[in-house]
């Protein structure tokens, strides 16, 4: 299958998230990006959507055709829903790729709402940190027109491709572990490295285009 109606008018609606582990990037995705009413697609290989996700409860599938036999039909509608792709199995890149597939093939640019897609641990799930390849490279460079908005989290970006910071609107920055991680955000995204330097756990520099702000994540 392939997505459906390209309309070139439509927003980019890509957002990355980036900090080391225990900086809050799950709680950013749950609070800053989702709605109760969004369409949501999420590769969760450790689990971390069971429950809720903005007040609705997450549908969750251990085996990708139950998936994506929920997601075509939740496209269909025009209510909001949370479905997660949740293996029990040890992921591999070719399982982020199925997903990925997946998502691509319900994208349709005259659909009401947009598909959120909430894409967990994606360091760890790409072959290599050049140009984004397989369908999750699709949705980066051409997602936009068929309203599929990428949410992409992982702890360092000289880990992942630059096609993710290239493709991004919305860029989430949270905690470093080092400088060197600070200095290539800042010379990636032109946030500066002393602001990334002073954050805590939980906090975060939200950038839009080129300006962005800070603030701090609520529970």
């Amino acid at each position: 299958m392939q997505p459906i109606n390209p309309d070139n008018s439509l927003k980019n609606g890509h957002v990355f998230a980036v900090g080391m582990s225990g900086s809050g990037k799950t709680s950013a995705a749950k609070k800053l990006f989702i709605q109760a009413t969004d369409q949501v697609a999420i590769f969760d290989p450790m689990g971390d959507y069971t429950g809720k996700l903005a007040g609705r409860f997450v549908r969750g599938y251990e085996h990708i055709k139950d998936f994506a036999t929920a997601l075509m039909a939740g496209r269909k509608t025009r209510q909001g829903f949370k479905i997660a792709y949740q293996p029990k199995h040890e992921t591999k890149p070719k399982d982020f790729d199925q997903f990925c597939q997946v998502v691509w093939a319900v994208g349709n640019g005259k659909h009401k709402k947009p598909l959120k897609i909430i894409c967990e641990e994606v360091a760890e799930h790409s072959e290599n940190a050049g140009k984004a390849t397989g369908y999750h490279g699709k949705i980066l460079r051409l997602g936009r027109k068929f309203n599929l908005h990428s949410i992409n989290l992982f702890q360092r970006g000289q880990e992942v491709s630059k096609t993710i910071i290239d493709n991004c609107q919305h860029a989430c920055v949270m905690m470093q572990k080092t400088r060197a991680s600070a200095i290539y955000l800042e010379k990636m995204t032109g946030i500066s490295a002393a602001d990334i330097d002073q954050l805590n756990p939980l906090e975060y520099l939200l950038q839009d285009g080129k300006q962005y702000q800070k603030g701090v994540i609520r529970w």
